[in-house]
C-alpha cells in the first residue's frame, strides 16, 4: 500500500466503518451498493478501491459520496454537511452513474473477447492449480506479495465487475474463480496454515 491522500476522506490507510445514513437508503445506486459491500471495518480505503470493479478515481467519488451520505464512517475525519441538501447533490452523480456501468452494445458481448478467453482458461484449470498457482505467485512469495497478487486477481474476476450486465455462464464462471482465489488468499496468508500445506502438497 501507499501513502495515497484521497481528498476529503484522508489517507488510503484508513479503515472506514459503516454508518447510519443520512438519507433514506433508496437513494444509492447500484454503483454504491457495490462499493459499500466492501466495507467491512477491516478493509482500508486503498484496499477498497483494488478491490471494487471501478477505476480508482470512480471508485473514491463513490466513497467519498457514501460518506457524505453517511452509509460510512471514517476515522478522524469530521462531516461536515453541505449547505445544500443531498437531494440537490444527487443529479449530478445519478447523472454520471451511465458513465460507470454503462450498457453494453446490442451488438457486443459486456465481456470483450481477450478476457472471456482469459477467463475461460483460468476455469478450466482451477482443479489443477494449487494456491500459489491460483494466486499466480511463486512459492518463495511473502505475504505482501501474496496480498497484492490477491488484490490485483480479485479485481480482474470479481462477481461484481460485470454487475447489472447480462454475462451468462460467466456469472458462474467468476464466482467460481473469485471464491477459488479467495481460498488460496486466506490459506497463504495464515503462516501456520502455509507451512501445513506446503508440507503436505510436497511443495516444501
Amino acid at each position: 500500500m501507499t501513502n495515497k491522500i484521497f481528498e476529503g476522506l484522508g489517507p488510503g490507510t484508513l479503515v472506514p466503518q459503516r454508518g447510519k445514513l443520512l438519507v433514506d437508503d433508496r437513494r444509492l445506486g447500484a454503483a454504491e451498493g457495490v462499493v459499500l459491500s466492501r466495507v467491512d471495518g477491516r478493509t482500508s480505503l486503498e484496499e477498497i478501491c483494488l478491490l471494487v470493479p471501478f477505476d480508482e478515481p470512480v471508485a473514491m467519488m463513490i466513497l467519498r459520496r457514501l460518506w457524505e451520505l453517511g452509509a460510512i464512517e471514517v476515522p478522524g475525519v469530521a462531516r461536515v454537511l453541505p449547505r445544500q441538501t443531498s437531494s440537490q447533490s444527487l443529479p449530478a452523480v445519478a447523472q454520471a452513474a451511465p458513465a460507470i456501468l454503462p450498457s453494453a452494445r446490442a451488438d457486443a458481448h459486456p465481456i470483450p473477447a481477450d478476457q472471456r478467453r482469459r477467463i475461460d482458461d483460468f476455469f478450466e484449470a482451477l482443479d489443477r492449480k494449487n494456491a500459489f498457482d491460483l494466486l499466480e505467485i511463486d512459492l518463495q512469495a511473502d505475504g505482501r506479495a501474496v496480498k497484492r497478487a490477491y488484490f490485483k486477481l480479485s479485481k480482474e474476476f470479481h462477481p461484481d465487475r460485470y454487475f447489472g450486465r447480462e454475462i451468462g455462464e460467466y456469472g458462474d464462471r467468476l464466482s467460481k474463480i473469485f471464491q477459488a482465489i479467495k481460498a488460496a488468499f486466506e490459506l497463504l496468508s495464515n503462516e501456520e496454515r502455509r507451512a501445513a500445506y506446503e508440507e503436505a502438497a510436497g511443495l516444501k
